[in-house]
Order: C-alpha cells, then structure tokens, then sequence
C-alpha cells in the first residue's frame, strides 16, 4: 500500500511509553517522520543532534521537565526558532502561560485528542514555515500569506493595529485594505471591538491566554423572507480569537475561522437535542427546557404548566394499518401539535418548538410558561385535544385517535424537574382510566391511587404462586327439572393483608396488565379438575362454565389451553362451558368466527354472557353457532314490575329460542322472578335466591341433596 509522502521531522518528548507510541502512531497516519526520547536529557540531546523540524514536549519528565527543556532549546538557537508544542495536563492558566514563558509556541491538553493531534502539528509546522519564508523575503510575503488559514495580528493597549496579516479564509469577510495604525472599532462591529479591547487590557494585566468567539455577517443582502415564514437570519462566519501579552503594551493576536467546528457542532445538538422522526425537540431538549424554565420561574415568581399527552390506543393502529402508517401519523400529530400551541396561541417560545417535544413512542409533552390562571392550561389542553379528534388521512387511511392529557403546574404540584414531568404523567394516566379523551389536572389524591394501583398489582403477580386465588361456585338450575344442570366458577382472591379483595377490583387490573391470561389458564384447569370430581355414574352430568376474557380469546395459545385442560383432567368436552360477551365476539368478527369453529370442533359448550349489554346483530348470532344465551342481571333485576325489562327479557327468550339457543337468567334474587322467568319459557336461572357462589364443599352437599330427592 502506498505511503503518504513525509513533511517534517517531529521530536516526541514524553517518559510514558504509551502515550509515545499513540503519538508516533497518529504523527505517521499525517506522513510525519518521527524520533523518540523518554526523558527531558535525552529530548535535549536529540534536538542537538538531529535538528528536528517540530518538537513535541511532555510537561511532566524526570531529569528535565518540559518547561526547562524548553527554555534551554531557546537559548541554543542561532537561527529561527523551531516550533515547540508542549502538552500540559490540562487548561488551567498557569500551566499554559507558563509554557509559553518559556518560549512555547503552542499547546495541547490532556486528555489529548488523538485524531487531531497529527492535524495540529502539522498547522503548527505549516504557520512556522510560512512565517520562516516571510522574514525571507518581503516579495513572497503575499504568496505565502495566502496559504495560512488564519489571521494573525499585534495590538497595543489601547486597541489599535500594529501589525495585520489577514488569512486567505477571512478574505470574503473582513476588508481587504490594511488595518494597520487602525483601530478596533473601525475594523469591527461596536460590540465587538468593545469586547476585545477589554480582553486586551485584561490579557495586559494578568499576562493569562485569554481566548473569544464572535461573528460576522458575510457581505450582500439577508434573504428574503415570504409572507407567513419566520424570519431568516443573516449568513455568518464565526471566528475564534486567542490573545497573548508580547510585551507591556503589546498583544498578540491568532484569530481563527471555526464556522465549520460550529456547523458541525450544531449537527450533533440536532442529532443530540431532536427527535428523527418528527423534527420536534426529543426528550432531552425538553428536559433542559424545563430546567431552564424552572430557573427562570423562580427567580421571576411565575407560574407555568407540563402537558403530558399520550394518543389512546395507538397501539391498534401499529398493529392494524402496520408500524410505517404508525410513524406517518406521529409526523401528523406533531405537526397539528405544532400548528396548535404557535406563538400567540398562550404558548412563548424563545426559538420553533421549544415548548413542543416528543418523549417517545406516543407520549408528547408541552410547556406553558407564564401561567396566569389554571384556566388557561386547561384551555390549551382542550385545543390540544379537540385538533387530535380531526381525522388524520395517511396512506389512503381515514384515521381518527383521541388523546389524553395530564396537567402539572409549578409550584402547586412540585418545584422539580422530575416530579412536574412524573405528576403530568400521573394525570394523564387518571385521564385514561376517567375514559380517554380526556384532560385532567394533578393532585396528591391520584399518588396514593397510583401508589395502591401499583401495590395491587405486585400482590396480584404474587397471588398465583402463592396460592392466594380461589374458585367458588354458583349454581345454574334447569327451570322445568329444579335440578343443578350447571356451574359457573367464579374467581376470588384472598389477599393475605386485606383479606378478600373483589372481583369488580382485580379482574379489571389483570385485564389492563395482561394477568388475565395466565389466570384465566388457572381458572380453567382448576374448574376442569373439580368437575370431573362431580360427575357420578348414573347420574345427570354437571357442567362447568368459564368466562374467557377478551385477551384470553385473542391469544394464540387459547386452543392448547383448552385442550390441555381437557386432557391432564379428563373432563369431556361437552360438559365445559365458555362463556364470551358480545364485546370480545364482535371485536374481530372473521377472527371471532375462526376461533369459535375451532373451539366447536374439539365439542366444547360455548355460550354469550351478559347478553343484552353488547351490541350483537341478529346476522352475528346465527353465524357464531353458539349453543346459549345468558340475559344480563341487569333486566332481571326489576321483574316483574318493571314493564319494559319485562318486554326485552320476553323478546330474548324468543329470539333466542327462534334460533334454537338455550337461556340463561342471571341473577334471579325472588320467587316472583322465577315464577315469571318460567312462564316466559326460560330454560336455566341462577343467582342468590338459588344458590351463592360456594365453595366446592358447599356444592358437593348441594348436589348430594338433589340425588337424594330425586331418589326418594
């Protein structure tokens, strides 16, 4: 392979043989030829005999340190001097003006950057040579002045020009003229040259490096701005000036162009501080917002508010319409977002989309600063949520999201970054669980509602291995027979602090957790098992009922469940019961008819509980092929004065029997029901007036009663 063709010879001065060897590595990468010394003796020897082109020298050797190597190099020049680089242990003031009192002519800082280093020295190797050359001749002063990069100056005390020698990479900025017995105010912008003066006086007096950015605009117009854009800003170049005292009176001056450092720092803050898929501020850019804003809300005695919204049921569209139209309508969202908090809509901004940021997934914040009233965070957020309700049209999808939005206000609810954030967030969560398109403030009750949410949730993963779940049974009786033909098991749990939690509390828990699944699993082999103990030869077999949840009939591993159960117990398939409501069957009706054959096909009783309640068309029910109907307690529960309930539970029992499905009535609590229920041809009942759910010893007795009876 071919070799980068050498450019000076370079002195590496250090005692650490490891930080020698990453120099000579990066020095040869730049086609520099490279001699070594461990010690400030050997590096002085070296220079003597070899004659270096550029020396690199470690601040910290035995023998001689770099400071004194320095010096004595100095003092056995009789021609121009060679550069000498000096490598401090760090920026503090005194190491680096001490190096360049002993007649360094740069330095560089540990910890050193390695992929620069071999660029540096060879600027410095560069700027000596053309320096060397200009002393040479005054005629190739221009030629060579062209070559350096920078500019480069002397300036007494009082700010005017001595000397100027401008780089060619300045040339499209400053005048061309010479600045020379000029002073700094005719040359620079007022506030500029203000700022440098006092770093000259202040460079004079402290005899310290001292170093200032600025910048300038490039010559010719600003752009035109069309009508409704923010307005553009005026092309710059920015400039880095380093001062250093030469004498009483006199600075010297190295200015050099950083645009490119600033334009390449300025992408990765928009790698570091933007989110790539929206364009909008990411977390951590909102996060130093808020901190920001927090500071400046304190001193100022104001008030703002952290919005923290998070689009309900996003995870549908993922998983219907695919994760491309997902990301397409998170651009959406944030530019209505964008469109709905604009300056002059309440929301300031210092710069586009502060205030608006994007934390992940689907979760957004905003931040209203300057609050008046609580009112108009509340306003904000109705905006907010009436501009998500618009239908979004993305790749030929018509889609409609709502959002839920929690408030926190600072200094009501907190006086911190994390707990304004963690507060909105809680709010948004309580928003949720009140229905979802919803806004709701924060407020001490929703952390004690959260703290027990996330308490019972921790038991409720507990409650399985721990044997905290119980089954109790309630019987399903044959209205023309009397006898227990049915038996649905019902779930409890009996939590070892608070004894027996209800169900209307838990199961909604496991649902919103995905526990559901698991337990159900539980529920299932558990009331196979006892059922198959109640069967008695020669006797009316006892069917068993389970209620499946919505997440237990969609999961993929329900068939092998049930056949499992079915197996390890040996219950017949008949003699199980799935009870469904028409919410999970209507959910995904060609999936629903799918799942319901399958289920047919291995012979289990399949039934819709809470019938009445759902929205199940006529069309629905004869396909779904169920064998049973069971009508909502909450038609029964006025019978049999309540004329209306009356109607709809007569209508049921025909329907169903038209369609040649057996019914159900839940919660029969009198006999006047039961009388009525029986003339309307009901097949089945239970509830309290016929049996509460019991335990399985309750329902042995139970059923050994019935035989009894039914015996003598």
């Amino acid at each position: 392979m071919a070799t980068s063709p050498k450019r000076g010879l370079v002195l590496v001065a250090d005692d650490d043989p490891t930080m020698r060897l990453l120099m000579l590595e990066m020095l040869a990468q730049v086609g520099l030829d490279t001699i070594e010394a461990e010690d400030g003796v050997k590096a002085l020897a070296c220079y003597q005999s070899v004659s270096p082109d550029l020396v690199l020298l470690d601040v910290d050797m035995p023998g001689m340190d770099g400071f004194a190597v320095c010096r004595a190099i100095r003092q056995l020049e009789t021609q121009a001097a060679v550069p000498i680089i000096m490598v401090t242990g760090g920026d503090e003031l005194e190491s680096v003006t001490r190096a360049y009192e002993a007649g360094a002519t740069d330095f560089v800082s540990k910890p050193i950057n390695w992929p620069i280093l071999g660029h540096r020295v060879l600027y410095v190797l560069r700027a000596s040579d053309a320096i060397s050359r200009l002393r040479i001749a005054d005629a190739q002063h221009r030629a060579v002045l062209a070559a350096i990069p920078d500019t480069f100056f002397r300036m007494n005390k009082d700010g005017y020009y001595l000397d100027y020698e401008q780089g060619h990479e300045a040339s499209n900025v400053f005048s061309t003229e010479r600045c020379v017995g000029r002073h700094l105010s005719q040359v620079l912008p007022p506030d500029i040259a203000n700022h440098m003066l006092e770093q000259v006086r202040t460079v004079l007096d402290t005899q310290h490096i001292h170093s200032l950015d600025y910048e300038l605009p490039l010559p010719g117009p600003a752009p035109r701005v069309r009508q409704g854009e923010h307005p553009a800003l005026q092309p710059v170049r920015h400039f880095e000036a380093r001062l250093v005292a030469t004498g009483p009176d006199e600075v010297l001056g190295l200015v050099r162009d950083i645009s490119e450092r600033k334009r390449s720092e300025e992408q990765i803050r928009r790698l570091a501080y933007c989110d790539s898929l929206t364009g909008i501020p990411n977390r951590q850019a909102f996060l130093e917002t808020l901190e920001a804003e927090l500071a400046r809300s304190r001193k100022a005695n104001k008030k703002f508010a952290v919005l923290f919204m998070d689009l309900d049921a996003f995870k549908r569209i993922n998983d219907t319409l695919g994760h491309d139209v997902g990301d397409h309508l998170l651009q959406a969202v944030s530019e209505r977002l964008r469109e709905t908090t604009r300056p002059g809509d309440l929301v300031s901004r210092t710069e586009a989309g502060t205030n608006l940021a994007r934390l992940g997934g689907d979760e957004f914040t905003i931040l209203i600063p300057d609050l008046e009233r609580v009112e108009d965070a509340l306003n904000v957020a109705h905006r907010v949520k009436e501009a998500m309700r618009r239908p979004f049209l993305l790749d030929a999808h018509e889609i409609f999201v709502t959002a839920s939005i929690g408030i926190s206000l600072y200094p009501e609810d907190g006086e911190d970054c994390n707990s304004l954030l963690k507060y909105a967030d809680t709010a948004m969560y309580h928003a949720k669980n009140c229905g979802k398109n919803n806004a709701k403030l924060y407020s001490s009750s929703l952390t004690m509602q959260i703290m027990s949410h996330v308490k019972l949730e921790v038991g409720l993963r507990k409650a399985l291995q721990n044997d905290e779940l119980y089954l109790l049974y309630q019987p399903q009786i044959d209205v023309a027979s009397a006898r227990i033909v049915g038996l649905e098991a019902l779930v409890r749990w009996r939590h070892p602090e608070r004894g027996v939690i209800s169900p209307t509390e838990f199961i909604p828990l496991a649902e919103e957790t995905g526990l559901i699944v698991p337990i159900g699993d539980w529920v299932l082999r558990t009331a196979c098992r006892q059922a198959t103990a109640w069967q008695t030869p020669g006797k009316p077999p006892v069917r068993v009922a389970v209620n499946l949840s919505a997440k237990q009939f969609k999961d993929e591993n329900l068939m092998q469940s049930v056949l499992s159960a079915l197996h390890e117990t040996g219950l017949p398939a008949e003699l199980l019961e799935l009870e469904l409501t028409e919410g999970t069957l209507m959910d995904d009706a060609r999936a629903t008819m799918a799942t319901l054959e399958q289920l047919r096909g291995i012979g289990v009783y399949l039934s819709i509980d809470d019938f009445g309640t759902g929205y199940s068309s006529m069309n629905y029910l004869k396909r779904f092929d169920v064998r049973a109907l069971k009508i909502d307690k909450s038609f029964i529960s006025g019978l049999p004065l309540d004329s209306e309930n009356a109607a709809i539970t007569h209508a049921i029992i025909a329907m169903a029997h038209g369609l040649k499905l057996a019914v159900v009535a839940e919660g029969v609590e009198t006999d006047a029901q039961l009388v009525l229920l029986e003339q309307y041809g009901c097949d089945m009942v239970q509830g309290y007036y016929l049996g509460h759910p019991s335990p399985p010893d309750t329902i042995d007795r139970m059923l050994a009663s019935q035989d009894a009876l039914a015996m003598t």
